[in-house]
Parts: C-alpha cells; sequence; structure tokens
C-alpha cells in the first residue's frame, strides 16, 4: 500500500508524456501539411534537386551547433551507428524528399497529399515486418478505413493544369511514402538517443548524398533566380519542416508505437488538401470530400486506441524483437519544452 502512491505517479506521468508526445505530433503534422504548396510554389523557382539539397543545408546549420552545443558525436551510442545513420540520410532525406518534389512538379498538391495518405498502412507493415510491433484490431480496422477513403478520392480524381503528368507524380509520391515507412521503422531504433544529434546527423549525411545531384542538375539548367517567395519557402522547409519537425517526430516515437504515430500521419493529406484549395484554388467533388471524412474517420479509429500506459521497458528490445519504448524522461516540443531536452 505504501507504494501505491508511487505507482500511480508513474502511471500519472506516463500519460503526461504520451499527451505531450501526441500534441508534437499533431503539431508536426500541420507543418508538413503545409508543405505541400510551400514545396509546389518553391519548386517554380528552384529546380528540384537544388531545392532538395538546400532544405537540409539550412536544416544543417540549425541543427550542427545545437547538436555540439549538446555534446555531439558523443551523445550517440558506441560504437557510432553509421549504418543506420546513412540509411535514414539515404530515406527520410534522399529519397524521401527528392521524391516529395517530384511529386510536386508533375502533379498537384491536392493529389500528392492523397496519395501521402498511404503512409500509414506502409508504416504498419514497416513495423510489423522491422520492430515485431503487433497492432491491435482497431488500429488495423481504422488504418483499412483510411486506405479505403484515399482510394475512393484518388478513383474519383480528375487531372488538371496543376497536375501535368498525375500518374509521373503519383509514382514518385508513392516512392516517397515507401522510403517514409522504412525512415519511420530506423528512427524508432535510435529514438532512445539525442535526437538532435540524430537528426543533426541525417541532415548532413542526406545532404551530402543530394549533393553530386544538385551539381549535376545545376550544370544542366541556368542557376535559379528566386523570388522572394521562394526564398521564404526555402527557409521554412529548411528551419520549421525539416530541423524543428524532425526533431519532434524522432522524439514522440520514444513515447508511441511507430504505427500510431503512423495513423496520425492521415493528418497531413487533411492539411494538404485544404492549404492546397485555399492557396491554389484547386477543387474536390463530392466523392472526394466523402472520401477525405472516410480517411478522417478511419484515422480516428486507429489512434482513439483506449488501454493503459505499458509498463516501463528497460532492454533496448522487447517480446520478440520489437524495439521498447523509452520510458524514463520528460517528451517535450522543442519550441515548447527545450529546457527539458536530455
Amino acid at each position: 500500500m505504501l507504494e501505491l502512491p508511487g505507482e500511480e505517479t508513474k502511471a500519472h506521468l506516463a500519460l503526461s508524456r504520451r499527451s505531450c508526445a501526441l500534441a508534437g505530433i499533431v503539431v508536426v503534422m500541420i507543418v508538413w501539411g503545409s508543405t505541400f504548396v510551400v514545396t509546389k510554389a518553391a519548386v517554380h523557382d528552384i529546380p528540384p534537386l537544388t531545392l532538395t539539397f538546400l532544405r537540409f543545408l539550412i536544416a544543417a546549420s540549425v541543427l550542427v551547433p545545437i547538436a555540439a552545443a549538446r555534446g555531439g558525436l558523443r551523445r550517440l551510442p558506441q560504437p557510432l551507428p553509421l549504418a543506420a545513420l546513412v540509411l535514414m540520410g539515404l530515406t527520410g532525406v534522399v529519397i524521401f524528399h527528392v521524391g516529395f518534389t517530384y511529386a510536386m512538379v508533375y502533379g498537384s498538391a491536392a493529389q500528392g497529399a492523397i496519395v501521402f495518405a498511404l503512409v500509414p498502412a506502409a508504416v504498419v507493415v514497416a513495423a510489423v515486418v522491422g520492430l515485431k510491433e503487433a497492432p491491435s484490431k482497431r488500429r488495423i480496422a481504422g488504418i483499412l478505413l483510411s486506405v479505403f477513403g484515399v482510394a475512393v478520392v484518388v478513383a474519383t480524381g480528375e487531372s488538371g493544369s496543376a497536375s501535368p503528368a498525375p500518374l509521373v507524380g503519383a509514382a514518385f509520391m508513392l516512392g516517397a511514402v515507401a522510403a517514409w515507412a522504412a525512415y519511420t521503422v530506423l528512427a524508432k531504433r535510435l529514438a532512445g538517443t539525442d535526437q538532435v544529434v540524430v537528426i543533426a546527423c541525417v541532415s548532413v549525411i542526406g545532404m551530402a548524398m543530394v549533393l553530386p545531384a544538385a551539381a549535376v542538375e545545376l550544370s544542366l539548367v541556368p542557376w535559379p533566380d528566386p523570388s522572394l517567395q521562394g526564398w521564404l519557402g526555402t527557409l521554412f522547409l529548411g528551419v520549421v519542416a525539416s530541423a524543428l519537425a524532425f526533431v519532434v517526430y524522432s522524439r514522440a516515437l520514444r513515447e508511441l508505437d511507430a504505427s500510431l504515430v503512423g495513423a496520425y500521419l492521415n493528418l497531413d493529406p487533411i492539411v494538404g488538401v485544404l492549404t492546397a484549395v485555399i492557396c491554389f484554388g484547386e477543387t474536390l467533388g463530392l466523392w472526394q470530400m466523402s472520401g477525405g471524412v472516410v480517411a478522417l474517420a478511419g484515422m480516428w479509429l486507429a489512434s482513439g486506441e483506449r488501454g493503459r500506459p505499458e509498463p516501463e521497458r528497460h532492454s533496448p528490445t522487447h517480446g520478440r524483437g520489437g524495439a521498447a519504448r523509452a520510458a524514463v524522461g520528460a517528451v517535450s516540443t522543442i519550441a515548447r519544452c527545450p529546457e527539458e531536452l536530455p
């Protein structure tokens, strides 16, 4: 009986950490949802590969000094997980962002947002295969409902002037979806480490990978002369959507299953479609709007799972090899609680 208050305190702290992680994920989804229109606007001024390089050059410029002040590579596991960092740079920066950017070149922002709604299903598959996570029946049903809603939207969509090659754009976005699912699983494996240092390393590695392709691109096309809107969009993509949002996303994985985080990614297409309608005047038909409502209902079903906080785990793996969630330490967003970062 004397230990009960302590157990209750642990339970309340676990719920608080989970609530903070969920709030951070929602903010990140709103930011990332806006990147469809921001990227489409910026890519009019800056070639796709060059835009991707500049985005992560800016992100690295923000994160590297902070990471160095926090101890740099000494904050990472030893020996350094170079293979994991390189794979995260390849999937989360090169394949995902290059595919995402080219999707905005050939397809509309609304179409890209709709196809991106397939990420939750891809993340669940990757989490089951790579992390041995076991999503509940309710979560699986919600994700299937979301996929059905997305299928309705895609099947009833029409091409327009904003989408010169919609099938090509959809193919690029599907490649980005697969890359992001892989990145989510890789990030979960390093979720217990200092995320500022991890994302700084991933940004530098990804930037270095993109640099040769961007150099070739600039040798084939005239050097761009971006407008103020183009530069502001690139700064937003680098500082907010990459540097800060990536850290918050990765830190949330310390408290949440990768498949649950994937369910919240359904907010991305909703914000993406809304901003496309508001900013570019893109329209959606009745069937497309109905499919969006179904996808939103599926997201609610998947993310509204009830249950008690999971018990504290100290092993780096749990059960049949799934990556254990870090259960100690407060999780907060960079903007709200920077002093609480480890």
